[in-house]
């Protein structure tokens, strides 16, 4: 039933519009690695905290960063909430120039800390294969996603990368699907979004008007009725399914 209903949502698609953040970029595990080394340039003498306080700024139990992606709040305004929200939480002051400490330390280690899952290039091999446009669509911000790009050597790789500087929100507008779209120039019924964000990426793609397959890689499962693969690899294999081999030149 899984793969017949994967092959259902890719049949007739033209574009795959990917996510970024944990679908092909393992940023979790990048965000918290950056964040304890900011924490410990912060607050010194709280050792033994530092990666759990890392690990509470990428939980964001606030939701600042859905605030940001809605466009409510600024970017500089969503880390200054997550870094105040952790120092209560763990009975700490923000000291004078903490956002400054915090940045300092955190921008080079982000980007040192960027993987790309294993699983990445076999999809996009696919799309290529098949002669499938593959856009990004993130709502992560221009820079930092421009970062992860070029430290990953894919800055060339997409042609359209849309973040919440595009419009000045994102997921789950229906608007930000839409322009992705329009600037890949395939009709919104024909592309297919990628990622592991079921509200974001499968159910706000749909409500858009375009397909969505989740990215299940916990495998967690679900009770809605959509199309998942734990790996990005099994959708490539399904694309191969769908379109068969390559047309040879010649």
């Amino acid at each position: 039933m899984k793969g017949s209903r994967l092959d259902a949502v890719l049949d007739g698609v033209r574009a795959v519009l990917l996510d970024v953040d944990d679908t092909i970029v393992d940023t979790r595990e990048a965000m918290v690695a950056a964040g304890t080394l900011a924490a410990a340039a912060i607050w010194p003498n709280r050792a033994d905290d530092h990666r759990a306080m890392a690990q509470r700024y990428y939980d964001d139990p606030e939701r600042w960063f859905p605030r940001y992606a809605s466009g409510e709040v600024a970017f500089d305004a969503m880390r200054a909430g997550r870094l105040a929200e952790v120092a209560v939480a763990f009975g700490l002051d923000v000291p004078p120039g903490a956002h400054r400490s915090f940045e300092d330390a955190y921008a080079p280690a982000f980007r040192s800390a960027q993987r790309l899952f294993p699983d990445v290039p076999e999809l996009l091999g696919a799309a290529e294969r098949h002669g499938l446009p593959v856009a990004l669509l993130t709502n992560s911000a221009l820079a930092p996603t421009q970062v992860k790009l070029e430290v990953l050597e894919l800055a060339e790789r997409f042609d359209v990368v849309v973040t919440t500087d595009t419009l000045g929100f994102g997921k789950p507008d229906p608007r930000v699907y839409v322009e992705a779209c329009r600037l890949m120039a395939v009709d919104p019924a024909r592309v297919v979004c990628v990622g592991d964000s079921l509200q974001w990426d499968v159910l706000g793609a749909e409500a858009a008007g375009l397909r969505g397959v989740w990215l299940d890689r916990a495998g967690r499962g679900t009770t809605e009725d959509v199309a998942s693969v734990r790996r990005l690899d099994e959708l490539a294999a399904a694309l191969d399914r769908r379109f068969g081999p390559p047309v040879a030149d010649g």
